[in-house]
């Protein structure tokens, strides 16, 4: 039997932990329990590494805004007019509230990332629980034993895989409410 490569590593381990499982709901024609992992799949990895960009891109505007508020108060120091002053806080304040938010969309990302590489982790282990639970049904499947128990045990079992999934697909919601407020502007430039 062929495993399926997720994004996740657990995933990757758990889908060969329900090779068996799978290939007897094949046989029966029961919903089939690793296609229910693809819902949860994701590369906590490539998140994390994303972060570190916007993270990596808040320090440049903090230190481009540094810069520029020095260049301001030279500015100012030199006879400006008031006129001056007044733009140069107005660009200041974009500089503080996009790396402010650069800052802020960071530590999401961080927090989702481990969120991800958490529930897969945990339905990894819940599912191949199952799976092992369901063995000896499985093997008498595969071995051609259509008695109600074996049926029953390995439908019951993929319905188990299904629902572990999908419960934890839907705590992402808690998740997609941490990236509304990423969806406007954070700065508008003037």
């Amino acid at each position: 039997m062929t495993s399926e490569v997720f994004e996740h590593p657990a995933l990757t381990t758990a889908a060969s932990r329900l090779s068996a499982l799978r290939a007897a709901a094949g046989r029966l024609g029961v919903p089939d329990p690793v296609a229910a992992l693809r819902h949860l799949d994701c590369s906590p990895a490539s998140i994390r590494t994303s972060a570190s960009a916007v993270d990596t891109g808040a320090l440049a505007v903090t230190s481009a805004q540094a810069e520029f508020r020095a260049g301001v108060d030279r500015a100012e120091n030199g006879g400006s007019t008031e006129t001056f002053g007044t733009w140069a806080d107005t660009v200041d304040g974009q500089y503080v509230a996009a790396a402010r938010a650069a800052a802020s969309t960071a530590a999401v990302g961080v927090r989702i990332a481990e969120r991800l590489d958490e529930l897969a982790s945990s339905v990894s282990a819940e599912v191949s629980l199952i799976a092992a639970s369901a063995g000896s049904s499985v093997a008498a499947v595969l071995a051609g034993d259509r008695s109600a128990e074996a049926v029953s045990e390995v439908s019951a079992a993929c319905t188990a895989v299904i629902r572990a999934v999908s419960a934890k697909v839907a705590t992402l919601s808690s998740l997609a409410a941490e990236l509304e407020p990423l969806t406007t502007p954070a700065v508008e430039l003037s």
